[in-house]
């Protein structure tokens, strides 16, 4: 049981960093975390699109999953 439940905690581990990392980001490119310019237009305010709102809301339940297992885990050890 306690085997079974580590895979399942890796592999939410791992589809929370790949829903994560899939989503788009609000200012383009390496410059933008440094404070480059390129995001300061009005693409930066835009609304969300509706695959963004789609991993935006799969990423809190993963989480939610990945949470409760590692919670779990935690009570069985």
């Amino acid at each position: 049981m306690r085997s079974a439940l580590m895979i399942v905690d890796v592999v939410l581990g791992l589809a929370v960093m790949a829903s994560i990392l899939m989503q788009q980001g609000h200012m383009p490119g390496l410059s933008g975390a440094f404070g480059g310019g390129g995001g300061s237009g009005p693409q930066m305010y835009a609304k969300k699109r509706g695959v963004d709102d789609f991993l935006e809301r799969v990423t809190v339940v993963l989480v939610i999953f990945f949470a409760a297992v590692t919670l779990i885990l935690v009570h069985i050890w």
